[in-house]
């Protein structure tokens, strides 16, 4: 079947959705785009956190702390953006091979934040040795844009299941709930457009809006 053109359910479909999504997206200025984007992954990072395993024999950080790293770059406070990239890709990779499907959940969410850091720093990062590639390699490169790349793997981690291209779930819907990374998407599609009629109604000249706008650098 031929992309955009399935009926997985009555209404917008899940690539229909991306599109509307990124063009929604697009809208917003570079800074809002990363603000809106961690907001819509930031409920993973607990998970991510709580991992505690030593995966490499000499790490520049652990991964409790590589997430909480990853915070304080999405506050603008200055972080080795390099070693907090590294773990997390090592997080992504160790993960992804292990058969439990709750840590390939954990996998993606690494994945997720990593590819994320990638569009902060605005270059490429150092990744685990054992990974080559950039965030490009990181998530599946299916949807339009940087932005909703990262959106199609947090629609199948935050409805807790391992990532699956929609025509697949569709020829074989055994193996993912399709509807469910449906809802996720249209629930942040929602959220993108609540954050952007905020941006949009915000007063610059106030204080309070100003300091949303700085949360991230430029």
């Amino acid at each position: 079947m031929p992309r955009g053109t399935h009926a997985c359910m009555t209404g917008t479909t899940y690539d229909e959705l991306l599109v509307i999504i990124d063009e929604f997206a697009d809208r917003l200025a570079p800074r809002a785009r990363l603000t809106c984007l961690y907001g819509l992954m930031a409920p993973l990072l607990d998970r991510v956190e709580r991992e505690d395993e030593e995966l490499s024999d000499d790490p520049v950080l652990s991964t409790p702390d590589a997430v909480r790293d990853l915070r304080k770059a999405a506050a603008g406070e200055p972080v080795d953006v390099d070693a907090v990239h590294e773990q997390l890709t090592e997080v992504g990779l160790c993960y992804s091979e292990n058969q439990d499907p709750e840590r390939h959940i954990v996998s993606q969410s690494a994945y997720a934040a990593a590819a994320w850091l990638q569009l902060l720093a605005g270059r490429k990062l150092r990744t685990t040795a054992y990974l080559e590639g950039d965030y490009e390699d990181l998530v599946p490169p299916f949807a339009p844009s940087a932005f909703t790349r990262i959106v199609d793997l947090l629609a199948w981690t935050r409805s807790d299941q391992i990532y699956l291209h929609w025509e697949d779930a569709i020829a074989y819907p055994e193996d993912g709930d399709l509807p469910a990374a449906i809802r996720e998407l249209r629930a942040m599609h929602v959220e993108i457009s609540g954050f952007g009629r905020e941006q949009y109604s915000c007063d610059l000249s106030s204080p309070a809006c100003g300091a949303r706008n700085a949360e991230l650098p430029s």
